[in-house]
């Protein structure tokens, strides 16, 4: 099947999906409020569609004859989580192709992230795994992307040629070089013609053109982001003309080091004495006044600096830097974001690198476990600038969320312990369910031998309503997922068996199956059960062939 049916199969199944939707009341779960760091117990959420529409105490009376009730006793929400700095399509013919991008961002999603800022790819690329992530025709976080700002030099950095192949690094719209000729509006139309959220200000800008620039990216609506050093221009540079977002804490002390960058990846050498300034808390008491006056983001990625630390003496000096200015900057009451700037070892790690970032907020900058949990979701959000609508769990909000086990406030590695992953009011499947006596699927010689699926929410006990035709819309939901984790879709289905509760009921079964199915019908046997599990109405079970 080519790709188009194949996507165009996906539309269908996201339609059927959600044509059911009704209102779904989420019971007796503690809620963590990152606005004011509180968790509020026994709470009530009430979902439509993608949106909370009501938080209440348990003793919400639902008006509507088919709402559906799941009791979350034991269970702690969280907004959906925000990694402010991720790389995604860097080199999309190459080690950065669609299929790992593809599962790295499943990985996010299913990790929890719900979000994600990208700062700097291929926008090609980035902008088709966008529009795919925002009508969930893949499992991913919602992608917000930036252009890559810079001087002229800049461009010769091997990264940019891979993403703006078939162009000129520096003369396409998503990485553009700049100076004070620069027509600045025509790059920044440019820029949100493609679908950029906002600007990313790389190496080479001077001062003397951030004015300007930034001026013409907030008349269009673009948000700013740079690196903290950009030399020659200061992270006061920045901070003065307006930025909404520095990334990379130890790059603070370009304040003290004027080749801070340079320094950074061993291409400059510095003094003992000049290291030692840079490690003095008044080196940075005018920058950190300033930004949090201006409520400037610091997007700390501590991760990709603790990961370096032994590899040399020089990355062992920029991570004591990164420790010292996030401890000062936490102190100051600066916002300080959530972003890792690093990917996951997809082999190895169970959760995105997210949570390890989580940790280090905490260990090294002194932070909370919620003012950790805030930073990677409404500090994020606002980082973004889609605060009024994601980054905390509120009515009015969209359904983002993160369901633990155990208690984030007492042990912020309880990030980890996650039970459900809710987006766009959806639960999420996340792959095979550890305490149940089978997989989803098994392929043996291009044959996907698929178990029963029964029409409940992915990761849950609950069917989705009381109706045959609720339940075959979910349960064939189910089927899509599995299908879509071994990159097959429906009509690549050969054989389904349906087992019915009430074998009277097989003609509605029918007519919700049959809109599954558009290109070609698989084989099929049907027959009444006398008992399905969760008292289930229908189970189907289906063979899908490569």
């Amino acid at each position: 099947m080519n790709k188009l049916n194949k996507l165009l199969c996906g539309i269908v199944i996201t339609i059927c999906a959600n044509s059911h939707a009704s209102e779904l009341i989420l019971r007796n779960v503690s809620l963590v409020d990152v606005v004011s760091l509180q968790i509020y117990s026994e709470r009530t959420l009430v979902i439509v569609g993608n949106e909370i529409v009501k938080i209440s105490d348990n003793t919400y009376q639902s008006q509507i004859e088919d709402s559906i009730s799941i009791d979350m006793t034991g269970k702690y929400v969280i907004p959906g989580l925000i990694d402010a700095h991720v790389h995604h399509a860097t080199d999309p013919d190459s080690w950065d192709n669609y299929a790992v991008t593809k599962q790295r961002l499943q990985h996010l999603l299913r990790g929890g992230v719900t979000s994600v800022r990208d700062m700097g790819g291929d926008a090609r690329a980035l902008a088709n795994l966008k529009r795919l992530a925002e009508i969930d025709q893949i499992q991913s976080p919602d992608i917000f992307f930036s252009v890559i700002i810079g001087g002229e030099a800049f461009f010769a950095d091997p990264r940019t040629v891979s993403s703006a192949k078939g162009r000129v690094p520096g003369e396409t719209p998503w990485m553009r070089a700049v100076d004070l000729d620069s027509d600045f509006d025509s790059v920044i139309l440019q820029a949100k013609g493609i679908g950029a959220t906002g600007i990313k200000v790389y190496n080479g800008v001077p001062s003397e053109v951030l004015p300007p620039l930034y001026q013409s990216t907030k008349k269009h609506g673009l948000k700013i982001w740079s690196h903290a050093t950009i030399s020659p221009a200061s992270p006061m540079d920045s901070v003065v003309a307006g930025v909404n977002v520095l990334s990379h804490v130890p790059d603070l002390a370009g304040e003290v080091i004027d080749n801070m960058r340079d320094w950074r990846i061993g291409e400059f050498e510095i003094s003992d004495a000049l290291f030692q300034s840079s490690l003095q808390q008044s080196s940075y008491t005018e920058l950190l006044t300033a930004m949090h006056e201006k409520h400037v983001v610091l997007d700390a990625t501590m991760t990709v600096f603790e990961s370096r630390k032994n590899d040399n003496p020089l990355r062992r000096k920029v991570y004591e830097q990164a420790k010292f200015i996030l401890s000062l900057a936490v102190e100051s009451g600066v916002k300080v974001g959530a972003g890792t700037d690093a990917f996951a070892d997809l082999e190895v790690d169970l959760l995105p690198p997210l949570h390890e970032e989580l940790e280090l907020l905490v260990d090294e900058g002194g932070m909370s476990p919620l003012q950790a949990i805030q930073s990677a979701s409404i500090i994020n959000a606002q980082a973004i600038g889609i605060e009024d609508t994601h980054g905390s769990v509120e009515a009015g909000k969209v359904a983002n969320l993160v369901f633990l086990s155990e208690d984030p406030s007492v042990n912020i590695s309880h990030s980890k312990s996650i039970v459900h992953v809710m987006k766009n009011g959806k639960f999420m499947y996340r792959g095979n369910m550890p305490n149940l006596p089978f997989v989803s699927a098994r392929e043996v010689d291009g044959m996907l031998w698929m178990s029963g699926q029964l029409g409940n929410f992915p990761t849950t006990m609950t069917l989705a309503g009381d109706s045959i035709e609720a339940q075959m819309h979910q349960t064939l939901s189910n089927i899509g997922d599995v299908l879509r984790e071994y990159d097959l879709g429906y009509n690549d289905v050969v054989k389904c068996t349906l087992m019915l509760a009430d074998i009277n009921e097989w003609s509605r079964a029918n007519e919700v199956y049959k809109q599954y199915f558009t290109d070609q019908l698989p084989t099929r046997s049907a027959f009444g059960a006398s008992g399905l599990a969760l008292n289930a109405k229908v189970e189907v079970e289906c063979i899908a062939e490569r």
